[in-house]
């Protein structure tokens, strides 16, 4: 489920304290998806129409799937079923994290969510919990149908790209609309036997990526 917090005070720059909405959770799953198959929404983004749209991670079977919700208001969401998912890939697992956001040529300025049309690629990027890698496939958003197109299936999301070979895991990307970038935060894990972690009192790491400055 997903609910929504917002900061008592904007001025703070800190934003130590948060008010939860009354009405909290915003986002249920539909009945035949468990709450534990139910992961990590993505940033919404306003379609043509006006209407608010974002994704989630899940599976069905042995597929892994983004499910599409839309709001009008960013408040009251509504599934949009399993006939109507943003993308599936058969044999995959469970989906997590799903990040999905467009692309410009390199060194033009990073397009805005909901940026769509002729020559805008479309990344849609998924960890996999079987496996905990990150994956991701280039495609076209089709914006009359609400669904991602991968430019090449044999390469689709969770069986060709990897955003990183290492270990790397469970990410998220947001723009920094300062310097017009995509920033990408993800865990990062350690070999390190259990009993080291316990003596340095930590475990894993985040770490960053980020498009150009443009």
């Amino acid at each position: 489920m997903a609910s929504i917090a917002e900061p008592k005070d904007p001025s703070d720059p800190l934003l130590r304290e948060w008010v939860k909405y009354t009405r909290n959770p915003i986002l249920r799953p539909p009945p035949a998806i468990l709450i534990r198959d139910f992961r990590d929404p993505t940033t919404a983004w306003m379609g043509a129409d006006g209407v608010y749209r974002l994704s989630v991670g899940s599976k069905i079977g042995r597929a892994g799937v983004a499910l599409m919700y839309k709001s009008k208001d960013l408040y009251n969401w509504e599934y949009q079923g399993e006939e109507n998912l943003l993308h599936a890939v058969a044999g995959t697992g469970m989906w997590e994290c799903v990040d999905f956001y467009p692309v410009g040529p390199l060194g033009e300025p990073t397009p805005p969510l909901g940026t769509h049309g002729p020559g805008v690629h479309h990344v849609l990027k998924v960890s996999l919990d079987d496996e905990r890698h990150d994956w991701y496939a280039l495609g076209f958003y089709d914006t009359e149908k609400d669904i991602f197109i991968p430019d090449n299936p044999i390469i689709d999301v969770g069986i060709g790209l990897r955003y990183n070979y290492g270990k790397f895991y469970a990410s998220k990307s947001f723009i920094d609309p300062v310097k017009q970038r995509r920033i990408i935060w993800g865990f990062v894990n350690e070999s390190d036997p259990e009993v080291y972690d316990v003596a340095k009192g930590w475990n894993t790491v985040m770490v960053s990526f980020s498009t150009p400055d443009n």
